[in-house]
C-alpha cells in the first residue's frame, strides 16, 4: 500500500531536526525507515519547514514505528494514497460515473 506522509517542522524544532537529517547517510535512511517501509520518493520544501515522502508499506506498525522516529521533531500526516490507474478502477461501476463510449 501506498502512503503520503507530509510534515512540516515547528521553527523551535527546525536547527535540530535539520541537522539530525542532514547528517544521515543512505544507509542511516534505510535503518530510519526500516526493513519493511520502502520510501519511493522524498521532496523537500525549499524553505526547510517540511515535505512530502510517498512511502510503500504493507505492515502499519512498521510505518508507525518510522514515524515516530521524527514525531519528537515533527508534526506528521499520513494518508494512503492510490496511483492513477486504481482510482480509475475504482470509479467503474459507481452509479454518478459515466464512462465515454
Amino acid at each position: 500500500m501506498l502512503f503520503s506522509i507530509s510534515w512540516t517542522i515547528p521553527s523551535q524544532n527546525r536547527v535540530a531536526c535539520l541537522n539530525a537529517f542532514g547528517n544521515m547517510t543512505p544507509e542511516d535512511d534505510l535503518k530510519d525507515a526500516g526493513d519493511k517501509v520502502k520510501i519511493v520518493g522524498r521532496w523537500h520544501h525549499l524553505n526547510g519547514a517540511g515535505g512530502v515522502c510517498i512511502a510503500e508499506c504493507s505492515d502499519s506498525s512498521a510505518l508507525n514505528s518510522f514515524m515516530l522516529n521524527w514525531a519528537p521533531m515533527c508534526d506528521i500526516t499520513v494518508m494512503p494514497v492510490v496511483e492513477d490507474a486504481t482510482a480509475r478502477a475504482s470509479l467503474v461501476g459507481k452509479p454518478y460515473f459515466n464512462k465515454k463510449e
